[in-house]
This record gives C-alpha cells, sequence and structure tokens, in this order.
C-alpha cells in the first residue's frame, strides 16, 4: 500500500477500517460456501471440475481432467486457465475442494484495496473509499460468483480490480504483472485487456504501454481461442459456442457478425428479460457508473458475452458466475461518476460545505447499496438467503461416500463429485469411462438435481442399467442413496422412488 494513502486510513485501536471489514467479509463468506459445501450444495461443475485439475497438477499431470464426455483429456479443451498452476502449493498441503472454496473468497475480497485506493485518492475521502470497498464486496453479481462453486472468471476479478488502479495511476509495471494473471484465468478475459489497452492509448494518450497491451491481449486471445482450445477439444471448437448459434457457427463467424451485424447484436442483447440485466447493472451503485462511460466501455466485452448468450446462467445477473468481471469496472466507473456529479452540483450548493455534499452522497449510496442487497443479496439481509442445512440424508451420504477407497476410478452424479475428485479417475454421469478405464464404482443420488441429464428418462434408463447389470452389485441404498461396485454381488435392496418410480 502507497505510504501517502496508508497513513490516511482511519485508525481504530490500533486496526484499520478496512481490514475489519475484510475480516468480517472473509469469515462470512468462508463460513457460509464451506457450509453450502457441507450441505451438497456444491456442483462437479465447477468445483468438482477445478479439484481434479489441481490435484492432477500437484501430481505432475497439468490440466489432466476426466470428470466430462465433451472434453478429451486435457482440460485446455474447455477453458484456457493457467491460473490453477498457483494453487499447487496450498492444494498440496490440502488436497480438498475446501481449499479452492477458501482461496476464492481470499482473493475476490482482496479486490477491494484498490478500490479503497482509487475512492479514497480520487475524493480525497477515507470514507469514500470504505464506503466504495464496501458496495464492491456487496454487489450481488460478486458475492453469487464467491459463492457458486469455483471459476477462474471469478478468480480474475481481484486482478482486473488491482489493473484498472495501476492503470490510474499510470504504475505500468505493475499493471502489467496484473492483466497478465487476469488473463491466465480464462480465455475471455484478454477482450476485457485488450479494452484497457485501448483506453491507456488514447484516453492517457501513452501510445506505447497502450499498444503493447493491445498486443499481447490480441496473441493471448488468439492463442487460446483459435490454437489452444481447437487442439484439445473433441469437437474442434469451444464447446460453449452453442449459447451463441444465433451469431454464427464458430468464433470467426461470431466476431464478424458482432462487427457487422450491430443491428442483431442490439436485437439481442435486449431479448426477452435480457434488459433487466442493462437496466440493475449498475444499480448498486445508485446508476452514478453511468457518467462514466469510458471506464464502463471496457467492460463492454463481458457485457456482450453475457447478453448475446442464449444460456440464461449467463445473463443472470446476481445468480451466477458470468457478471463477476463487470463489477470492478462498474465500481471504478461509480467512484469516477461521483468526481464529476460533485464537480457539476458544487457550484448549485455553494453555501453547502463539500464535505458535507460528499458525506450525504456517499450514505445515499450506501443506502441505494443495502436495498438492493436485501433484494438480490447472498447475505442474512437478503430476503432470498437461506443458511444451507445439513440433514441426516447428507451425512448418508458422507457414510456412502467414505465406502469407496481414494484410488478407485468413480462415476457419480454432479452433486457427489467435489467430494470424489481428487483422484486420477472421476466421472461425471452420464459419463462412466474415458480411454479403457471403466468406473470400479458409481455413486448416485436420486434425491439431488439429475443435472447434467437432460429428461429424467435418460437418468432412470442409467439406473435400470446399473441396477440389471451382472457386472455391478449395489452395496448401498437408502434415502435415494445408491453405490454400485464393479465385480461384486448385490449386497443391499434399491427402493424406487422418484424420480424413478
Amino acid at each position: 500500500m502507497p505510504k501517502r494513502l496508508s497513513q490516511k486510513i482511519v485508525p481504530i485501536n490500533g486496526f484499520y477500517f478496512l481490514p475489519i471489514i475484510l475480516l468480517f467479509y472473509n469469515l462470512f463468506f468462508i463460513t457460509y460456501s464451506l457450509q453450502k459445501h457441507a450441505a451438497f450444495q456444491t456442483a462437479g461443475f465447477d468445483l468438482g471440475v477445478w479439484g481434479q485439475k489441481v490435484w492432477n497438477m500437484t501430481r505432475g499431470r497439468p490440466f489432466v481432467l476426466t470428470a466430462y464426455h465433451e472434453i478429451g483429456h486435457i482440460s485446455l479443451g474447455d477453458h484456457v486457465d493457467p491460473i490453477g498452476l498457483l494453487f499447487m502449493p496450498l492444494f498440496a498441503l490440502y488436497p480438498a475442494p475446501q481449499t479452492l472454496i477458501i482461496i476464492q473468497v481470499i482473493l475476490v475480497s482482496l479486490g477491494a484495496i484498490p478500490i479503497y485506493w482509487l475512492a479514497q485518492h480520487k475524493l480525497h475521502s477515507q470514507l469514500a473509499g470504505l464506503v466504495f470497498s464496501v458496495i464492491y464486496l456487496l454487489f450481488p453479481a460478486l458475492q453469487a460468483a464467491v459463492t457458486f462453486d469455483f471459476h477462474g472468471i471469478t478468480i480474475a476479478v481481484p486482478f482486473l480490480a488491482f489493473a484498472l488502479w495501476a492503470m490510474d495511476r499510470r504504475r505500468y509495471r505493475f499493471f502489467g504483472v496484473m492483466i497478465v494473471l487476469a488473463m491466465a484465468c480464462q480465455e475471455d478475459v484478454p477482450l476485457l485487456v485488450f479494452m484497457m489497452g485501448l483506453y491507456i492509448a488514447a484516453v492517457q494518450r501513452n501510445w506505447r504501454v497502450g499498444g503493447l497491451t493491445i498486443g499481447l491481449s490480441i496473441i493471448w486471445f488468439a492463442m487460446a481461442n483459435f490454437v489452444i482450445i481447437p487442439a484439445f477439444s473433441l469437437e474442434g471448437n469451444n464447446l460453449h459456442f452453442y449459447r451463441y448459434e444465433a451469431l454464427g457457427d464458430d468464433l470467426g463467424q461470431i466476431i464478424i457478425t458482432v462487427i457487422t451485424r450491430p443491428d442483431l447484436v442490439l436485437q439481442q442483447i435486449v431479448a426477452g428479460d435480457k434488459k433487466f440485466y442493462w437496466i440493475r447493472l449498475t444499480m448498486p451503485t445508485t446508476f452514478l457508473a453511468w457518467l462514466d462511460p469510458l471506464t464502463l466501455l471496457m467492460a463492454l466485452p463481458s457485457l456482450l458475452i453475457n447478453t448475446l448468450s442464449a444460456y440464461p446462467p449467463n445473463y443472470q445477473l446476481d445468480r451466477f458466475h458470468s457478471s463477476a468481471p463487470i463489477v470492478p469496472f462498474v465500481v471504478v466507473a461509480a467512484i469516477n461518476g461521483l468526481v464529476v456529479l460533485l464537480k457539476f452540483t458544487t457550484p448549485f450548493f455553494k453555501h453547502v460545505k463539500p464535505a458535507f455534499l460528499l458525506n450525504l452522497l456517499l450514505m445515499t449510496m450506501l443506502a441505494v447499496t443495502l436495498i438492493y442487497q436485501v433484494q438480490f443479496g447472498h447475505t442474512p439481509i437478503g430476503r432470498n438467503f437461506s443458511w444451507p442445512v445439513i440433514t441426516l440424508h447428507h451425512q448418508q451420504a458422507e457414510t456412502m461416500l467414505a465406502k469407496i477407497p481414494p484410488q478407485a476410478a468413480v462415476a457419480a452424479q454432479n452433486d457427489l463429485v467435489p467430494r470424489l475428485s481428487q483422484r486420477q479417475w472421476i466421472f461425471i454421469l452420464p459419463r462412466q469411462s474415458y480411454q479403457g478405464v471403466q468406473a470400479e464404482y458409481v455413486a448416485m443420488d436420486m434425491r439431488s438435481s439429475l443435472v447434467p441429464y437432460h429428461y429424467v428418462e435418460a437418468y432412470c434408463a442409467d439406473l435400470e442399467q446399473f441396477l440389471v447389470a451382472p457386472n455391478y452389485g449395489l452395496i448401498f441404498a437408502g434415502d435415494g442413496l445408491l453405490l454400485f461396485k464393479r465385480g461384486v454381488p448385490d449386497s443391499a435392496v434399491f427402493e424406487p422412488m422418484p424420480p424413478c418410480l
């Protein structure tokens, strides 16, 4: 932390406000996220996927993934996210999904630090720094990402926040480190870095740094999306492009359509309930972010990726992870927007002290943030918040999974996979084998989500297959929990229940 900024943080009994806020944030969201995991509210997609991926990295098998059938044996056919290599030391110490959960919460919370620095510097107010830090931490789109399994795009958020601070302060070497880390999180992040390079070149008039940033982002984006993913994907293309089939069949066609058909782009981004995405996008900042359109413009790639998609989780702002990377841009734009608003309004309030006017606006923003939190947030004040409950069913599931040896190849339902993914061979049903390796154990939970099965009939057909297959024996059954083992006779009795009566 720069010396001249750190001296201005308000101390309380030897502590600083911001660390106290971060401490409470981490205590709550780590506890809440771990409780969700304990209550089987995490899934193979994507906590289990990351669990196996990083576990394999610690054993000298980088990017090896066996979980699902859309990709081959290497995860780079899905996402290009080498940031996982940084988590190896901690994961080697404690190879469990809880490690990834804790890493994600802590890293995302650190994004509040550059937000504090920016607001405190631009508004010359410690209170402004704290208020905007709270706005960042309470942004429901970010809370949703933090509490929804584990994703590379979520990890990119604090790096983007630090990069925005470094860019504003012209600390370009630190900026370079942050954008490299951000781009290592997912293959679409270079598009955000590209926009930041344009900003540096066009607004800050630093053509050398801007040009280097643009060039680096283009090279990495092209390598990741046109070389690496096609080389490792069984489909020869990004498996997520089906979400954009209205724009084209591959990335090249999609990019050309976005550039040449603005009418189609506009039609897609406001279709159906997507218009609420744009309306609510800056609501937690009292819409002040719109007063700094240039900063908001840097987030345009993520905004288009989300709203051009036909896949609802992409554009459901406060429920999943796809909107996480826009948060630092919105909050920084709001900081600059408040500066603009103060410059405009101060002459009309000559008899009001500028500090009073600033504090009044800050309290108004904080109030709006809290109101939005009540409506859409993931904290106890949110109207839809509920504390995950560990039931007898979950305890039985733990008992069942404990019967599976750590070296065994396992096929399991999506919600069971995170507890089983620290092994060389794990398959998310309906996948049952790969490269000649057949699941030794099959774990099913008829009470859990059937994802990724598209139809109940397909799930029940697989269940029936294991029940009648002579090479699999049912060794555990209870409350919809079923465990099959290859090469043994039945020692438990199946009791039909929904969805397979």
